[in-house]
């Protein structure tokens, strides 16, 4: 009976001791599995980490990569329009110059038809007509019995350089190569005396926004002068 008793009770405490055995295997054990899970999120944790810095790298480098796309694509875009331009302006400019020596052919033509009108009424007889210069310049040549219209550093080639030609009616027109450039000149010639203010003299008249007024007025014949011719005034106001 003692002998029952005491085995039950050695066995009770090898029970005992077993489970705190296993107790102490499986503490034992799972320790070495609770440092490799720790381990394991922070490895999670760096990686997460590192894939944010990554992916916060990659968002700059590609918005980097658009600026300078778009730097590239205007810097294409303006060479493109410079290529262009310097093809056309000088084309658009000869139009331009071209648009302007027909408009002063057409006023030109005024004032030869303004001028004859004044040659033939009485003396004193007047008439005031207005001239736009848009560019170039006249000349109203006392001396020379003349009047002239002067473009010069042009690159339009109106005709050909050094051939004076009938452009229309009194005006002659005459291109003369100038350099790379070229100068051209609409010149009505008269078998009146044309005076400036009175003066055998030349009167320039420059490129205005505004245009001018030409008074034209007949002063009549010298009657002393046997070769005298009629006298026709101009002035400016």
């Amino acid at each position: 009976m003692y002998l029952k008793k005491k085995f039950k009770a050695g066995s009770h405490l090898d029970i005992i001791n077993g489970n705190r055995s296993n107790s102490m295997s499986k503490r034992s054990n799972s320790h070495p599995k609770f440092l490799f899970n720790k381990k394991l999120l922070n490895s999670k944790r760096s990686n997460s980490r590192f894939d944010f810095y990554l992916n916060k790298l990659l968002l700059k480098s590609k918005r980097s990569q658009v600026w300078v796309e778009t730097v590239i694509y205007t810097l294409i875009g303006l060479s493109i329009i410079a290529i262009i331009l310097s093809v056309a302006m000088p084309q658009i400019e000869k139009m331009k110059d071209k648009a302007i020596i027909e408009q002063t052919i057409s006023a030109l033509n005024t004032l030869d038809s303004k001028i004859s009108d004044v040659e033939q009424s009485t003396t004193g007889e007047c008439r005031v007509v207005p001239f736009k210069i848009a560019k170039g310049k006249i000349e109203i040549n006392g001396l020379g019995d003349s009047i002239k219209y002067i473009l010069e550093d042009t690159k339009l080639e109106l005709s050909e350089p050094g051939v004076e030609m009938e452009k229309q009616g009194n005006i002659i027109l005459k291109t003369d190569k100038m350099a790379s450039k070229f100068k051209i000149s609409l010149t009505m010639n008269y078998d009146v005396n044309i005076t400036c203010d009175g003066k055998d003299d030349l009167k320039t008249l420059n490129a205005a926004p505004t245009a001018y007024k030409i008074i034209i007025k007949n002063k009549g014949v010298n009657s002393t002068d046997a070769n005298a011719k009629t006298q026709i005034d101009f002035s400016v106001i």
